[in-house]
């Protein structure tokens, strides 16, 4: 029988949001919430995950092993993206072997000495050959819009995340460097992003949770019959993505550098449609436009943050 530890999804003094350690072999997933400490609904979205297969018929059933953690724990404490630096832009193999190397007590940031703690915990999880490994990086954004996955092109990810029912967006993973999504890609899980919705907004959590029972299910650590909630998880996902391109790749992303004062413009959606040359933000220098049609992307509407939008087409 497995053994589940829940926990309510208010933050608390734990890392480990809960496990699963199922009785029949399966994949590892790995789901990690809140690498940026204002992105509260990722965290709540994982434990009602967890609370969802707190059934004992679910729990005796489930293939493989589910690790759920806090990331930036003193951020979310805070509620604010970051303490000291951007914890999903310092994930280089460098930076780590210097961590790994370092006391806490010597770690010139908050963001280093949260790592090295989850680095406890994730140095001790090595790709199986017969099963995946699946490390899901859960966040939400400031604008409001659908949610969505960053993930490469690579034909396993593309399979496995194309039964979540959630639009992929392929290239960002190659130009935010240092993320962990990209770090344990070359480690070879599988490693993506997901992107739940609106910070506050309230089906963030619940969409966030319905994917991630997707992904279980996807993986092969639950089973349809065991779960009577996956097919009303899946025709929802369906019907709200119904519109939305199932694949798109980046064009275009607008950098933000110190001093630069971007505003975006108000009104910005996810998966809105944009034309070249249409006015977006405005900047130090004046206006910021499009560079071409596209779908526009994550703008950004609060005040951390060094990418201010980007803009997506459909994969063709």
């Amino acid at each position: 029988m497995s053994n589940l530890v829940t926990a309510k999804p208010t933050i608390s003094d734990s890392r480990i949001i809960g496990t699963i350690e199922g009785s029949l072999d399966g994949p590892t997933i790995i789901l990690l919430a809140g690498m940026h400490g204002n992105e509260l609904a990722g965290v709540d979205a994982v434990a009602r995950v967890l609370k969802t297969l707190e059934d004992e018929e679910i729990r005796s059933h489930f293939h493989g092993r589910l690790l759920c953690l806090r990331a930036n724990m003193k951020a979310l404490e805070q509620q604010v993206r970051y303490i000291d630096e951007d914890m999903n832009r310092i994930w280089f193999p460098a930076i780590l072997e210097q961590i790994r190397k370092t006391s806490v007590d010597e770690l010139e940031s908050s963001e280093r000495r949260e790592i090295k703690q989850l680095l406890q915990i994730l140095d001790e999880i090595e790709p199986q050959e017969k099963y995946p490994t699946v490390l899901a990086d859960v966040h939400t954004f400031s604008a409001e819009g659908w949610m969505f996955s960053i993930t490469s092109s690579e034909p396993r990810q593309r399979r496995l995340l194309s039964n979540l029912h959630v639009p992929m967006v392929f290239g960002i993973e190659e130009t935010l460097r240092g993320t962990a999504l990209g770090y344990y890609q070359d480690q070879g899980f599988i490693s993506f992003g997901l992107e739940g919705g609106q910070h506050e907004n309230e089906l963030t959590a619940k969409n966030t949770m319905a994917s991630l029972m997707l992904l279980l299910q996807a993986s092969g650590c639950i089973d349809y019959k065991h779960v009577r909630e996956i097919r009303k998880f899946e025709k929802d996902l369906k019907w709200h993505t119904r519109n939305l391109p199932v694949e798109t790749e980046l064009v275009y992303q607008h950098i933000i550098e110190t001093g630069d004062e971007f505003k975006m413009r108000p009104g910005f959606k996810n998966f809105q449609p944009v034309k070249e040359g249409e006015w977006l933000a405005s900047d130090q220098n004046g206006k910021i436009v499009a560079q071409c049609d596209g779908y526009i992307l994550m703008p950004l509407y609060q005040s951390q943050g060094n990418d201010g939008f980007f803009i997506i087409k459909e994969k063709g």
